[in-house]
C-alpha cells in the first residue's frame, strides 16, 4: 500500500521515511518514531494540498515520553492526514519498562500474611507507579476488604474502625479507595498520616465529598498481600513485592499519557477518521 511517510522500529529517523522497509544497503528506509514522522507530516503540508497518509508498521513502539499531537496535524481545507496500521500488521505502543532482578523473599516478611510467606518475590526499582502488567494483563495491587468509615470523617479525614489502618513507615504508599458520600463518585486518596490511637487517618488530598460509610478500602499495603498476581510497592525501601501468577516477564508503565491530542472544540463533528487500526 503506498503512503506518504512510513513508520518501523527497524527504522531509523535518520531516513526519508518514504520507504516502507529498509533498503539493500542500509542507507535510507521508514522512520522509527511518531515524534519524526509527525514532523515530517507538519513541513510536508506546506508543499501540497492533498490527503497525507503514514502507515505504520508492525513491532513494538517504546515511548520514552508522551507524543503531542495538535491543531497544526490536522488537515488543510478538505484534506486530510491519516495515520493507519499498515495492512495486516499490528503495531503496538508501549511505555513498559520490565522489571528485573527479582529474588524470593528470604525468611520472614514483616506483616505478610502467613499464606504468603515463602511465595513472594522482591526487585528494587528506582520509579514510582500505580500500575503492574504480564502477559495476561493488570495486575491487581494487594487490597483490604471494604469497611464502613465512622462517624466524623471529612474529606480529608478518615475515622477508622480499631485495627484497620497502621502508621506504616511508608504510609504515603498506602492510598485510601473512597465513594465519598455520592454512590456515583469514587476517589484515591494517597495517606498523610495515621494516628492508631485516636483512629484517625488524614490524606495528602481532599476528596470530593465527605468521605462515608458508602465504602472505604486500602490498596497497596503488604498485610493484604494474599492472593497471586497481587503486589505492593515500598518507594521507601525502592522495592516491589509481588506475587507471582506465572513466570512471564512484569512490567511497569512509565509514563501517563502515550499519546496526548490538543486542539479546539469542532461542534460539527468529525469530517474523517484521522487514526486507522492503531
Amino acid at each position: 500500500m503506498d503512503a506518504d511517510f512510513y513508520v518501523s522500529p527497524k527504522g531509523s529517523d535518520q531516513w526519508s521515511g518514504t520507504l516502507a522497509a529498509p533498503d539493500a544497503q542500509g542507507t535510507d528506509g521508514p522512520f522509527a518514531t511518531l515524534e519524526r514522522v509527525r514532523d515530517a507530516v507538519r513541513v510536508l503540508k506546506k508543499q501540497k494540498m492533498e490527503d497525507i497518509v503514514v502507515l505504520v508498521r508492525e513491532g513494538m513502539y517504546r515511548l520514552e515520553k508522551t507524543v503531542m499531537f495538535g491543531l497544526e496535524d490536522s488537515g488543510v481545507g478538505e484534506s486530510t492526514v491519516t495515520y493507519a496500521a499498515y495492512p495486516g500488521e499490528n503495531p503496538v505502543f508501549s511505555s513498559g519498562k520490565e522489571i528485573k532482578g527479582w529474588k524470593r523473599v528470604s525468611g520472614k516478611l514483616p506483616g505478610l500474611p502467613q499464606e504468603a510467606q515463602g511465595k513472594i518475590w522482591e526487585a528494587k526499582v528506582s520509579d514510582r507507579f500505580l500500575t503492574l502488567y504480564d502477559n495476561d494483563g493488570m495486575l491487581p495491587r494487594a487490597q483490604s476488604e471494604r469497611f464502613a468509615a465512622l462517624k466524623g470523617s471529612k474529606s480529608n479525614l478518615l475515622r477508622f474502625p480499631e485495627g484497620k489502618l497502621k502508621d506504616w513507615p511508608n504510609v504515603a504508599d498506602v492510598e485510601i479507595m473512597v465513594r465519598p458520600t455520592r454512590d456515583w463518585t469514587m476517589n484515591v486518596l494517597p495517606l498523610a498520616s495515621v494516628d492508631e490511637k485516636k483512629g484517625i487517618a488524614r490524606t495528602s488530598i481532599n476528596a470530593t465529598y465527605a468521605i462515608s460509610k458508602l465504602g472505604v478500602w486500602l490498596e497497596n499495603v503488604l498485610e493484604e498481600l494474599d492472593e497471586p498476581g497481587e503486589w505492593v510497592l515500598n518507594t521507601k525501601e525502592q522495592m516491589v513485592y509481588l506475587w507471582p501468577r506465572g513466570k512471564t516477564p512484569v512490567v511497569a508503565p512509565t509514563l501517563f499519557e502515550l499519546i496526548r491530542v490538543e486542539g479546539s472544540i469542532d461542534k460539527e463533528g468529525p469530517k474523517d477518521i484521522p487514526v486507522r487500526n492503531l
